[in-house]
């Protein structure tokens, strides 16, 4: 199933773990770019260039929040996603979250939930 105009800002600080993601988002059909660069996401999301924006769990604090408030300001319309590596009851900046140990399946499902 191709999701066509669905555009995907992946950050990430691990390079291994970013290159999986974008591989497994990319062949199911998702628009996909990828960077461990936060000025490179910030550009993209600044243009309004997101339908989702995906915050690994490797980012600093302060990264993520300064995307997700960047996205707020610049794609309101956008949702935020958080992989985390822990177990939580909240996602801190984001509009939900994703325990990164489940697998690409439910990542992919998360993408596709309505906003």
């Amino acid at each position: 199933m191709a999701d066509d105009g669905f555009k995907v800002v992946s950050v990430g600080s691990g390079s291994k773990l970013l290159w999986l993601r974008h591989a497994v988002l990319q062949s199911a059909g998702f628009d996909v770019f990828s960077t461990q660069v936060e000025s490179e996401a910030l550009a993209r999301i600044r243009r309004g260039d997101c339908t989702v924006v995906l915050l690994g769990h490797s980012l600093s604090s302060s990264v993520r929040k300064n995307l997700a408030q960047a996205t707020r300001q610049s794609c309101p319309w956008a949702r935020i996603i958080e992989i985390t590596n822990r177990k939580t009851e909240k996602p801190e900046f984001a509009d939900t979250f994703v325990y990164g140990l489940d697998g690409p399946e439910v990542l992919i499902e998360a993408l596709r939930a309505p906003g």
